[in-house]
């Protein structure tokens, strides 16, 4: 590789790359401007750019030199929000540049503001070129005051994928042991050579085993013998953002790394236009379902979130609604209004009785639709609406305070004959309480604390667990007259009530209980993550790990699950830029999915079609990424080859009706101390978090007595040492370390330290501080006696120019794409039959032609940054 003048650059072969700063017209005619200027120069190539924001429209022009005849293609990296560039060569015409679908596009915004300081690769296109000079124009005519920037552009002949300010051939070359290498992804090639492929585990089409349906604690298809686990991801459509073939490829992509469901967030949400179902979003939307459908993809629906409804629906209370105008937004508010429920009941029972043309069924008899939520995280015990409603003057929606307390005085009048009744059951009564009282105060969140009401309503317990009752009657009735409407309009897969929390303790078991109406139990959570919240920003970085305490973050869910009910996460990551976030997903699938039984995990949230670029959209939940998707094949593999024992439960908590209205949290675990996404759960009393790490956890609602095993038997408190009742799972949460020792998929997760670590069929030594390494037998052997193993090998990431401060609390700089992978080295040897190969692999999965990595006599060989490589395959 040899640089020809300033900005060229040509590479070896016949190959030839001219790349070219935006900053360095021939000439120009811009008009800069201190605000659009105020950029992150560290993240541009050069570290400037070239920049238009003013009343005309803007030009620059650059002369090339090329060296000889050939097809070119040119990428260039510029803004792609609130600008609309176009670019010609030489005297040509002007051709617009597509904006959309550009490559590890991110906020540059000083300060971090989403407004339309962005910077992403546009690829423009092919052009066939003639040796000698040539002049490429770029020009900046509408959008945001005909704004426009360019950071760079390059000319290349050579395969190239876009990354950051990496040039052609940045990446060639040998790497070093502890190098951390770069991830150089494009659209997965599909080669058939590939070892990650699990399309053959998703069975295709969707639905051929039937419906799927909620069968005691399970899943089952209606044609299949045993029950069925859905590992998937939110993938929405994003209508207008896709092409056709772009989908194809999505759909192949997510069915190779183990997909077999995906969810559709909000349904409703995506395919509205001014409240109403736009046709040609629903076209979109039915190829999407049919292209999931054929290879093998089931859907599920979360239909509704901020609904928003039409002034001319008949709503009477309509202006009571947040929002202005036509349109009103209904979030919170429905869950106490049981005829918005009903508005909305129309719309779902519209879009079941829909026939797609795509695939010729209505979807109320496509079994590929194989769950629909009624609602996102809505409920009726939440901050939103309760805190409001229940403020003595309402600023939030007044009339429908008003009625939510005419019905709870209608609801104590049926109960209590009179007020002496009322007296002797609420105690001396105050507040206006009444059982001839037109309208009674609702109890706020911040009132029902777990031990018992406090405040205003300070020691009126048995008030409190009527209000609960009140209420909680009021969201199961809902829920349930929404499923009755689905069930006429056909529907026959699972149904899901919503996700959501309650904002006081007391009222959590009865909202679990209301979600009982629906065929599986729903939750959501979130954890790590930092001051861009959403997004990833400078600033403060939440940066613990699950490992050091068992039960917690993510998995304090398992306290929610049903005796009798499935149960999913359909929204669930370890947000970046959280270091340890590669542990989430094998503690989701060997802990949660395998030892407690779950029965569907939903990562959030997937929006590409390939492996993304650097952290990917600088979002916070990206599933493209090898600490998510990455790891899915052996993930994927585990779980729907059963290789992970269920355990048996090992604490059944079982409530009576008087304890689910008692006023007081029964269960003992206060979730709303938390945040929004990110909850945590304070146990005082109740069954251990660490409980998550012995055995299958759950509550139920029908009386009897509650057991629990003796956890003594399997948790050393001294030692910090739990293991699973099914002996295949052990956490060592002083080490901070999980081992995965089933028959068939081994694995080590967390800090293993210097020691050489033994697993039933592989003996592992590292020297990387934080791991997750996966040991896949293809060949569904055990471990020991396996022919053909994958290892998945992963570590920390970062963006290149990134930094963290020493102790980890805080991202100092963001840094760009690619993404950097720390390697996982490690000396490794398998119990059984020598291996006779072991190739590193690229990231699709493909092993490479060349490299190989050594193995001693005594069968043992080393992984490590000098192969660049997270797959490799090992044959025996």
């Amino acid at each position: 590789m040899a640089l020809l003048g300033a900005g060229f650059l040509t590479l070896s072969g016949h190959a030839e790359s001219i790349w070219i700063e935006g900053e360095a017209p021939t000439r120009s005619d811009v008009q800069h401007h201190g605000w659009y200027d105020s950029v992150k120069k560290d993240v541009l190539s050069a570290g400037g750019w070239l920049s238009h924001y003013g009343g005309n429209p803007g030009e620059a022009s650059y002369e090339i030199d090329v060296a000889s005849a050939a097809k070119f293609t040119l990428w260039a990296r510029m803004n792609p929000v609130a600008s609309k560039p176009s670019w010609r060569f030489d005297a040509g015409a002007w051709t617009a540049i597509e904006t959309r679908g550009g490559r590890g596009q991110q906020n540059i915004a000083i300060d971090n503001k989403p407004d339309h300081r962005f910077i992403a690769w546009l690829k423009l296109g092919e052009i066939e070129l003639a040796p000698g000079g040539h002049e490429l124009s770029f020009r900046w005519e509408g959008g945001a005051s005909n704004s426009g920037g360019l950071d760079c552009f390059v000319l290349t002949s050579d395969p190239f994928t876009p990354q950051g300010t990496m040039k052609p051939g940045g990446a060639d070359g040998e790497g070093g042991k502890a190098e951390w290498f770069p991830l150089l992804a494009d659209d997965d090639p599909f080669d058939p050579g590939s070892i990650i492929d699990m399309s053959s585990l998703i069975p295709a089409p969707a639905g051929k085993f039937g419906f799927l349906k909620a069968v005691g604690k399970d899943l089952r298809f209606e044609g299949a013998a045993a029950a069925v686990k859905l590992w998937g991801c939110g993938a929405n459509l994003q209508p207008g953002r896709y092409t056709r073939e772009q989908l194809a490829q999505r759909a192949k992509y997510l069915r190779k790394f183990g997909v077999n469901v995906v969810r559709q967030h909000a349904v409703f949400d995506e395919l509205q236009t001014d409240g109403r179902i736009d046709a040609k979003k629903l076209d979109e939307y039915d190829w999407w379902f049919a292209e999931l459908k054929k290879n093998g993809i089931y859907s599920d629906w979360s239909v509704f979130y901020h609904w928003q409804i039409r002034r001319d629906s008949g709503y009477p209370l309509f202006d009571d609604l947040e929002g202005s105008g036509d349109l009103r937004d209904t979030y919170g508010v429905i869950t106490v209004t049981p005829e918005l429920w009903e508005l909305r009941n129309r719309v779902v029972e519209q879009l079941l009785q829909h026939r797609n043309p795509y695939t010729g069924l209505r979807y109320a008899d496509d079994p590929a639709l194989a769950v629909i939520e009624m609602q996102n995280e809505d409920s009726v015990f939440f901050w939103n609406p309760l805190g409001d409603l229940a403020d003595p003057n309402p600023k939030r929606w007044p009339a429908h305070a008003k009625r939510l307390r005419e019905r709870f005085a209608a609801w104590v009048k049926a109960k209590y004959a009179s007020d002496e009744a009322l007296e002797a059951a609420w105690g001396k009564l105050k507040h206006g309480d009444s059982v001839k009282a037109d309208a009674l105060r609702v109890m706020s969140p911040w009132e029902l604390e777990g031990k018992g009401p406090r405040g205003a309503f300070a020691g009126q317990t048995k008030r409190a667990g009527d209000c609960i009752q009140f209420l909680a009657e009021l969201q199961r009735g809902e829920f349930e007259n929404c499923k009755k409407v689905m069930r006429a309009a056909g529907f026959k897969g699972v149904t899901v009530t919503t996700a959501w929390q309650v904002g006081g303790a007391a009222s959590d078991p009865a909202n679990i209980w209301t979600d009982c109406a629906g065929g599986m139990i729903d939750r959501h959570n979130y954890f790590g993550g930092g001051a861009g919240r959403h997004g990833i920003t400078e600033g403060k970085v939440n940066n613990a790990s699950h490992l050091a305490q068992p039960g917690a973050g993510l998995f304090s869910l398992a306290m929610k699950q049903v005796e009798s009910k499935p149960f999913s996460i359909t929204e669930w990551t370890q947000s970046a830029p959280n270091q340890w976030k590669v542990e989430a997903a094998p503690l989701m699938a060997f802990y949660g999915l395998g030892l407690q039984g779950w029965d569907a995990s939903f990562h959030f949230i997937q929006s590409g079609t390939r492996l993304g670029d650097g952290w990917n959209g600088m979002s916070s939940y990206a599933s493209d990424t090898p600490a998510y998707i990455g790891q899915f094949p052996a993930l994927a593999f585990a779980l729907h080859r059963g290789h992970v024992s269920e355990s048996p439960v090992v604490a059944a908590r079982r409530l009576s009706r008087d304890e689910l209205f008692s006023g007081t949290d029964a269960l003992k675990q206060d979730a709303t101390q938390g945040g929004y996404d990110a909850k945590a759960m304070i146990v005082d009393g109740g069954t251990p978090l660490e409980a998550f790490a012995i055995g299958r956890v759950t509550v139920d609602f029908s009386g009897g007595e509650t057991e629990q095993v003796d956890f003594s038997e399997f948790w050393d408190q001294s030692a910090k040492r739990l293991r699973s009742v099914t002996g295949e799972l052990s956490w060592d949460y002083g080490q901070q370390l999980v081992k995965v020792e089933t028959p068939k998929t081994q694995a080590l997760i967390g800090r293993p330290g210097a020691g050489r670590i033994e697993l039933p069929g592989v003996t592992v030594q590292f020297r990387t501080p934080f791991v997750s390494t996966i040991f896949t037998p293809l060949d569904d052997l055990p471990l020991a006696k396996s022919r053909r193993i994958l290892i998945t090998a992963l570590a920390q990431d970062k963006q290149a120019g990134s930094r963290y401060s020493v102790d980890g609390t805080r991202l100092e700089a963001v840094g760009t794409a690619p993404l950097l992978l720390e390697p996982v080295q490690a000396t490794i040897r398998f119990r059984g039959a020598k291996p006779v190969r072991v190739t590193p692999c690229d990231h699709y999965g493909v092993p490479t032609p060349v490299a190989r990595v050594p193995v001693d006599g005594d069968g043992a060989f080393e992984i490590d940054g000098r192969y660049r490589a997270y797959y490799y395959a090992v044959e025996r």
